[in-house]
């Protein structure tokens, strides 16, 4: 049996470097050259960087001039922005134009519509707001103004609101007595909702004499009958009008002597009758 000799020493096993399979060439390549090439990559952009005055951006915004010249020398640069739909309103057109951010001779894929289109809706100053690339060299914005929608009473006075749930301070309410009437705080703020709303149920929409905003959640509706009709949350108003709907086409029940019509509940209706000493008040009313 040989003898081990315990001062002798081992010489260690050296550990294989890691490396992988490049997949289009076949040949392997270390990982520690990876890893020193992107190291390299990294310090020459940060030495650029320091060289043009130690700003990152500075590196990104001539690569951006760079993709612009190239642009305009293909013919495919923004040469106009064109709004439409504003024409009676030069100053809003001028704004709206302004707030798209896009100036001529910008490259033509960098106008984003999507990013155009939201900067416009942040004015609050329009809808319907649509952005196409006409190419090669031109974006076009199409958006529709405010238009009054509502009037509204704010304790005081009958003011106008627009389509944004803007008050318009310019516009007079007498000169639009056809509109939608509301009241209570942060009605102006919930009127788009309602009367979008309320264009989907025609048959409901012309007995409603106005509208008072609850809690800052929910509508209840006075009719020209003198019937109240309570609400759901906004979440729930179009269901509710489209169940109102229908439960007036078959009875005619916005026009019966009735108190209060409660639709709060998805899966009932409570009716609430006048008292006999309030109708005969109103039977007597209307002979006289």
């Amino acid at each position: 049996m040989p003898k081990i000799n315990r001062n002798q020493t081992v010489p260690k096993r050296r550990r294989e470097p890691i490396t992988f399979v490049d997949e289009v060439t076949g040949e392997e390549v270390r990982a520690s050259s990876v890893l020193f090439g992107l190291v390299m990559l990294i310090a020459i952009v940060v030495a650029t960087a320091a060289w043009m005055g130690g700003s990152m951006s500075q590196i990104e915004n001539r690569f951006a001039g760079f993709m612009d010249d190239s642009a305009r020398m293909m013919g495919v640069s923004v040469n106009e922005v064109s709004v439409l739909g504003l024409e009676q309103d030069p100053a809003l057109q001028n704004e709206i134009r302004a707030a798209a951010m896009i100036e001529p001779g910008e490259n033509m894929f960098r106008a984003d519509p999507y990013v155009i289109r939201r900067r416009v809706e942040a004015t609050r100053k329009v809808l319907n707001v649509r952005v196409h690339r006409l190419w090669p060299d031109q974006v076009v914005i199409l958006a529709d103004a405010a238009e009054p929608v509502a009037l509204w009473h704010d304790g005081e006075r009958w003011t106008v609101v627009d389509g944004l749930g803007r008050v318009i301070p310019d516009e007079r309410a007498e000169d639009h007595p056809k509109l939608v009437r509301v009241a209570g705080r942060g009605a102006p703020e919930a009127v788009p909702g309602l009367v979008k709303a309320l264009a989907e149920a025609p048959d409901v929409s012309p007995g409603v004499a106005i509208a008072t905003r609850i809690n800052d959640r929910r509508w209840d509706m006075r009719l020209i009958s003198g019937a109240t009709v309570r609400m759901p949350e906004d979440a729930k108003l179009p269901g509710a009008l489209e169940r109102l709907a229908k439960l007036q086409v078959r009875t005619a029940l916005m026009y019966r002597p009735l108190k209060t019509i409660d639709l709060r509940n998805a899966g009932r209706v409570y009716l609430a009758p006048l008292v006999a000493p309030d109708f005969q008040a109103r039977d007597e009313a209307v002979r006289s």
